[in-house]
């Protein structure tokens, strides 16, 4: 075989194998890159949840690990940004059995300081239990923060509250379950109703019948 053949094959192999180092070198770059794009987390937008739950239930305990609350909702979404989560239609249960048991509802629900306060806005309804010395009582609101651990409900919103036939209205008030003490702030106004007829006597704008003619 002549020289030249012998240079032109040499330089036809040098080619594939400079190729071929190429070829690794750019394969092994994007490799590396992939992996070091998937170290990277993940960046939600701000605005948008991370996650979201449907007919969620959850469970809160107390610091000697027995059950506290329970919160139910059809649906939770989580915001990263503030590390809050948003929920419909919640329903949130006390499970101390050494309290009365108390019942909210609402519209729409917050939870926020990873779940130390709910924040619960349109139609809030907050029912506790009747006690041996107490009857079962019922608030009514638009607005009000539950603070689960402490077993306690605010509002600065008016409220109306039934309780054994009673009604009081005011501004603002206090719901504490472990006291069993409620406080309205301000503008109360209580309705009571008039007291039942004696057993016997006609109702109200009966009349008595008359006697037969002479």
């Amino acid at each position: 075989m002549k020289a030249r053949s012998l240079d032109r094959i040499a330089a036809v192999v040098s080619v594939v194998l400079l190729g071929t180092l190429g070829l690794v070198t750019f394969y092994l770059a994007q490799v590396s890159e992939s992996e070091e794009r998937s170290r990277v987390p993940r960046v939600v937008a701000p605005d948008r949840p991370d996650y979201f739950v449907e007919r969620m239930s959850l469970l809160t305990m107390n610091e000697q690990g027995d059950p506290s609350y329970r919160l139910e909702a059809s649906q939770l979404q989580h915001f990263p940004q503030d590390d809050v989560a948003d929920f419909e239609d919640p329903v949130m249960v006390s499970l101390d059995p050494a309290r009365p048991r108390v019942t909210i509802t609402a519209n729409r629900g917050r939870l926020i300081q990873g779940g130390e306060e709910a924040r619960l806005s349109g139609n809030v309804v907050v029912t506790r239990a009747a006690t041996d010395k107490t009857a079962p009582m019922k608030v009514e609101t638009e607005y009000a923060v539950v603070r689960p651990d402490e077993d306690i409900v605010r509002t600065d919103w008016p409220v109306a509250v039934i309780q054994g036939g009673q009604q009081l209205n005011g501004v603002g008030m206090e719901l504490n379950n472990r006291t069993r003490q409620l406080r309205v702030d301000s503008q109360v106004r209580v309705v009571v109703p008039p007291p039942a007829p004696p057993a016997g006597a006609p109702a109200s704008g009966a009349s008595a019948p008359a006697g037969g003619a002479r």
